[in-house]
């Protein structure tokens, strides 16, 4: 939703000089988070719909067709948030969003444990994530290994040739999903015997994880 906002706000500014800012404002019960354009504006009439909470909008480019607007909205109505919309025609457009806090799920974890001369197992098929591991964890190079898989199969592979003793100084970062790979880091973690050490790291909303309330006896999640 939030690409989708700033992708409207760069068009908008339809290759002329301008600024394009984010940011956000942390309020007591809720959080808003704010793009402001110089871009061309919008007309009131657009305005009017947009506050309306219109399914079916229309758009002001010239060979669009609103389907980011409407994945906007549909975001907003479906998580409870609030919109509001103030533009002026050949000024600008500033959207502001809100949504309310939430209390903190039990299976939410925010921070990462690993002891001096453990080894950390981070298994994900996105390269990129790998980079923000490897920016995370400078420093700590001499304290922990650090070893990168992509392949679901071949991560546990590698985790049940370990022996016993080997697996408890084993400490895994599992991604939920991975793409055209038949195996899913829930299985990796059931199959590797690290249920107790391990965190599930995902961008999937927790209601889309099957078969959740079976596996949250033991499962931990961390947010990607």
């Amino acid at each position: 939703m939030i690409v989708n906002v700033i992708k409207n706000g760069v068009e908008a500014i339809e290759g002329k000089e301008g600024e394009l800012d984010v940011f956000e404002v942390v309020k007591e019960e809720e959080v808003e988070i704010i793009v402001k354009d110089t871009g061309y504006g919008m007309p009131q009439e657009m305005v009017e719909k947009l506050m309306k909470w219109e399914e079916e909008l229309g758009t002001t480019k010239e060979d669009g067709h609103g389907i980011g607007m409407q994945q906007i909205m549909g975001t907003i109505k479906r998580m409870k948030g609030k919109l509001r919309v103030e533009a002026k025609e050949g000024e600008g457009t500033e959207f502001i969003v809100g949504f309310q806090k939430v209390e903190r799920p039990k299976w939410f974890r925010d921070k990462l444990e690993i002891k001096k001369g453990e080894e950390l197992v981070i298994v994900d098929d996105e390269e990129e994530v790998h980079e923000v591991w490897k920016d995370k964890l400078k420093g700590y190079e001499k304290e922990i290994r650090v070893k990168n898989f992509r392949q679901g199969v071949e991560a546990l592979n590698y985790l049940n040739s370990l022996d016993n003793n080997e697996k408890e100084k084993v400490f895994l970062l599992c991604e939920y999903e991975f793409r055209k790979q038949d195996i899913r880091g829930v299985e990796i973690i059931e199959k590797s015997g690290l249920k107790e050490r391990h965190l599930l790291v995902t961008n999937v909303y927790l209601s889309d994880i099957k078969d959740f309330d079976e596996r949250s006896k033991y499962l931990k999640i961390f947010p990607k």
